[in-house]
């Protein structure tokens, strides 16, 4: 039984390996201070398998714009779940122009129901029977606004995302992604 669960790690790491060249590595991680200072989420119909696949798809789509990345991958999570610290890359510099938010990818209805149920419990958005949920989380003096907006475009486009916050909750849709 230790194979399977050696080649899909051995899977994992070759799907990292993609966005190499792509997505400059930090040496260090960022200090965020420990500060959550803003969640938004999004709820999607993916079809996606695993999370480092949909991760993988979500980072192709952002580079496909040509701006460069800066980031690190977080974890190992189990198969549902992947994670990146990630940021837009400097043209000066290797290093980000702001600081670096954290996305995170939830794949599985099962392993979303009760965010799906806690946001919308009478299913008055459509949401219920989504497959993956997108959180981006940013911390920090100086939030990276512009890769929020291509996140946003991207999971949109790619998966028909529907935007939540807790603040504004759905009606965060109507608008453009917040300004703080």
């Amino acid at each position: 039984m230790a194979a399977p669960a050696q080649s899909r790690s051995t899977d994992r790491d070759r799907r990292r390996g993609m966005h190499d060249g792509a997505v400059h590595q930090l040496p260090i991680s960022a200090d965020d201070r420990g500060i959550v200072a803003y969640q938004l989420s999004f709820f999607c119909r993916s079809g996606e398998e695993s999370g480092d696949e949909a991760l993988d798809r979500l980072l192709d789509y952002l580079l496909e714009s040509g701006d460069g990345l800066v980031g690190e991958w977080l974890g190992p999570f189990e198969d549902s779940v992947a994670a990146f610290r990630l940021g837009t890359r400097s043209r000066d510099s290797d290093g980000p122009v702001a600081d670096l938010l954290t996305l995170e990818l939830h794949v599985g209805v099962a392993e979303i129901a009760e965010s799906v149920i806690a946001a919308s419990p009478n299913d008055e958005w459509g949401i219920w029977g989504c497959d993956l949920l997108a959180t981006i989380t940013l911390s920090g003096d100086n939030p990276d606004w512009t890769l929020v907006h291509h996140i946003w475009a991207a999971v949109v486009s790619l998966w028909k995302a529907v935007p939540w916050d807790e603040s504004s909750g759905f009606e965060i849709a109507a608008g453009e992604a917040p300004q703080h």
